[in-house]
């Protein structure tokens, strides 16, 4: 579902995408095609066949990884055309299957949760707020790999987006429940939230409940609600955003609904469903962004009753919800959509650095490439940049700090003018995981216009390290004059 949506957001920018999906029981290759993309089928597994045991799901693949791989190549071939990305989103594939496959590819994109195999890459996401984000993939990709880490990069589908900043925060009374655990909820665990639901007796507050046709237990869900007024039975919805829009509570799984949920700032009671959704609960717990009730078999009906009577009792807190809201926008699909597909032709926007931009700047700045071709090459503590940041903002006269952004909003480096007069002096850092796509030039084209246009003629310096030779090379050709300084090279240009 997750490429789904990432395929129909880099369809609307004009990419050709297919998918190749094995066709296991309760595949969903019918749905791909509905939505308008062309899906390579490859065969269900064999009965008997050999099953790997490395990595942990390798199971999951209906193939060896060798097959796989063979067959996965074989229909890229048919395609006659290489294609710009492969995105590879299984958790039974790890670097051996990517390293058969990279003479066929221009660049892999791995999409993944767990952590837990390695991977021949040259993009990684993962969506999920763990504690160790930041180090979880540290000796299981590529050096030169960019990683996309949390939910900012979450891929919702285009609506949440939208909906982010119009849904209202919860406040006050629950009046409505929203219970959904996936698709076909096997461990029937809608059937134990509801059970809990109907034991506080508050016929005043209405439950969507959403579980798919196929699941097992379908008949008694329909059972057991039947005669209720004020509970509503939903099957397979194109999007859960309108039922969680209107819902004062969530009860469900730390799955990919979490960020749905979040981006709509709907307070949520977890149990979670698998080993990988407990680092996700965890985390999201500890931010006080869900309450997580435990696993499931270790959650009874009566802890989720009292966890519901409590909340039905006391109200939701709006910081709560205001929280949720915070922690997720819904642009993570527009985002890695640009990622993509960005090239030194994309048209580029200029607007001026905001306070809500310190974090993003901090982190450009500290990142490990930019402090080696910095003349400070030390990491910039916090309470300085603060500080730093705060002084330059204000200094209208003397500083200009502009953002370079896609037209989606997708920022993709800073450019920095400021006053040493007679002369503006020049500084700029591009976004990491933008960097060797030819966007320097640009990015500084853009910022030197927008400069002109607001002080035409200016003296504009810059001084570059002799052996940051890409940087050298942007400003040579955009006109910039070399001259001599001890310790670098100036460049000079008149505005």
């Amino acid at each position: 579902m997750r490429c789904l949506t990432l395929a129909g957001a880099l369809a609307k920018k004009g990419v050709d995408v297919s998918f190749i999906c094995r066709e296991h029981e309760g595949h969903l290759c019918d749905l791909i095609d509905e939505r308008g993309f062309v899906v390579h089928r490859l065969p269900a597994a064999a009965e008997g066949f050999t099953i790997d045991t490395i990595p942990p799901h390798a199971a999951w693949l209906g193939a060896t990884w060798q097959e796989d791989a063979n067959q996965t190549s074989a229909v890229i071939k048919t395609l006659g055309v290489k294609p710009g990305w492969l995105v590879v989103d299984h958790y039974a594939l790890d670097s051996r299957w990517a390293h058969a496959l990279r003479p066929e590819e221009g660049r892999i994109f791995v999409i993944d949760d767990l952590a837990d195999r390695t991977h021949d890459c040259d993009l990684l996401l993962d969506q999920n707020l763990v504690a160790d984000t930041q180090i979880r993939y540290a000796d299981k990709v590529p050096k030169d790999c960019h990683l996309l880490l949390g939910p900012e990069y979450a891929l919702l589908q285009l609506i949440y987006a939208e909906l982010h900043d119009r849904i209202p925060p919860r406040n006050g009374p629950i009046r409505r429940i929203f219970i959904s655990f996936g698709g076909a909820d096997r461990d029937n665990l809608t059937g134990q939230a509801l059970a809990a639901f109907l034991s506080t007796n508050r016929p005043d507050i209405d439950v969507d409940v959403v579980i798919s046709y196929d699941s097992p237990y379908i008949s008694e869900i329909r059972a057991q609600t039947a005669g209720y007024a004020n509970i509503h039975r939903h099957g397979n919805l194109p999007t859960l955003a309108p039922l969680m829009a209107r819902a004062d509570l969530a009860i469900g799984a730390a799955g990919t609904t979490s960020w749905e949920r979040l981006c709509l700032g709907l307070p949520t009671l977890v149990v979670t469903l698998a080993e990988n959704q407990r680092p996700i609960a965890d985390g999201l717990h500890r931010l006080e962004l869900v309450r997580w009730l435990g696993h499931k078999g270790e959650v009874s009906e009566q802890d989720i009753g009292q966890a519901l009577a409590e909340l039905i009792e006391g109200g939701i807190d709006e910081e709560w919800s205001l929280r949720c809201q915070a922690a997720v926008d819904g642009k993570g699909v527009d985002r890695v959509a640009v990622v993509l597909t960005i090239t030194a032709e994309t048209p580029l926007l200029v607007r001026y650095a905001r306070l809500s931009d310190e974090a993003l700047l901090l982190a450009w700045a500290n990142d490990p490439e930019t402090r080696q071709n910095s003349f400070s090459p030390n990491p910039i503590p916090a309470e300085d940049h603060h500080r730093w940041l705060y002084s330059r903002l204000r200094d209208l006269d003397g500083c200009r700090i502009y953002i370079v952004e896609t037209e989606e909003g997708i920022p993709v480096g800073q450019v920095r003018f400021e006053r040493q007069d007679p002369r503006w002096m020049i500084s700029y850092s591009l976004a990491p995981r933008f960097r060797k796509r030819g966007l320097g030039r640009p990015l500084l084209e853009a910022a030197l216009l927008k400069a002109r246009s607001e002080y035409p003629g200016a003296l504009v310096l810059g001084r570059v390290k002799p052996e940051n030779l890409p940087s050298r090379k942007i400003f040579e050709s955009l006109g910039f004059e070399a001259l001599s300084d001890e310790g670098g090279v100036v460049y000079r240009r008149i505005l």
